[in-house]
This record gives C-alpha cells, structure tokens and sequence, in this order.
C-alpha cells in the first residue's frame, strides 16, 4: 500500500538537494535572461550606434545618383554628371553625423546663394537634399544610393 502512494517527489526527486533544485532553477533563469538580452540586441544596436553618432550602415566616399554621382577625392567632395569624366562643381565636407554627410559648395554659380549653397547627403541612402540662403530654403535634389561592394 505504502508503494501505491507513491507520489512524484519521492519518485523521482528524493535523491535531489536543496542546493542542487536551486542551482538547477538558477541555470534555468539564468539561460532565459541571457536569450532575452541576445534578442534585444537587434533594437540595442541602431541606440547605441545613434549615442555614439555613428552611422547605422557604413559612409561611403562615393554616392551615385538618379542625375549625378558625388566622390570624395582627397580633401573635397566632386559632382560628376552620368558618364562624364570632368566633374562639375565641388564641395567641402562640413559636418558627418549617423544620419548625413554635409558638403559645402566651393564652386561659382548663376546664383546669389551660391555661397550658403549646401548639399545633405543620407548616409545610408535615400533622398539628398539641398539648401541654400538665409532663411535656408529646402529642396530635394536627387536619389542617392551606396555602390554595391564586389
């Protein structure tokens, strides 16, 4: 009768320690936090790269473009129009954030402006944006994209 009554800690859990169960949960506790903080790694990265002010891609010296492309050539910035080996106008880099690269026209222009004129490049890709005078007036200037590493 004794044997019939048997229950689940004395059969299989009566040679276990106190010490031993606690360890066991603390490991099992233990995994489950490691797991939460590798899955929240993914959201952690982009903050920390953002508080440190570096880009969430890697810059790159050259951006193509819908209407022309923009290499980094030494200490200035080239425009170059879609399959023309002279390059049009120049800039200065003045500023690289984690968001953008801000170049400042070097260049004379047919405009008053010309000397406020400042191209907002995407680091990673997107829309480039010009502004110029004062108060600065906004437009977008072209799609601008990485080339692809081979």
């Amino acid at each position: 009768m004794e044997k019939a009554r048997a229950t689940f800690f004395s059969t299989y859990l009566s040679g276990l320690r106190p010490g031993l169960l606690a360890m066991l949960f603390g490991g099992v506790t233990t995994a489950t936090a490691v797991f939460a903080m590798i899955s929240q790694a993914g959201t952690a990265v982009p903050l920390i790269l953002k508080t440190l002010n570096l880009p969430s891609c890697r810059t790159s010296d050259v951006y193509l473009g819908t209407q022309s492309d923009f290499k980094k050539e030494g200490d200035v910035w080239r425009e170059y129009p879609p399959g023309v080996v002279a390059y049009r106008y120049e800039f200065k880099e003045i500023n690289r954030t984690h968001e953008k690269i801000m170049l400042r026209n070097l260049t004379p222009r047919d405009t008053d402006d010309w000397k406020t004129l400042t191209v907002h490049l995407p680091a990673c890709g997107g829309t480039a944006k010009l502004s110029e005078g004062l108060p600065e007036r906004w437009t977008d200037l072209q799609e601008v994209w990485r080339p692809r590493e081979s």
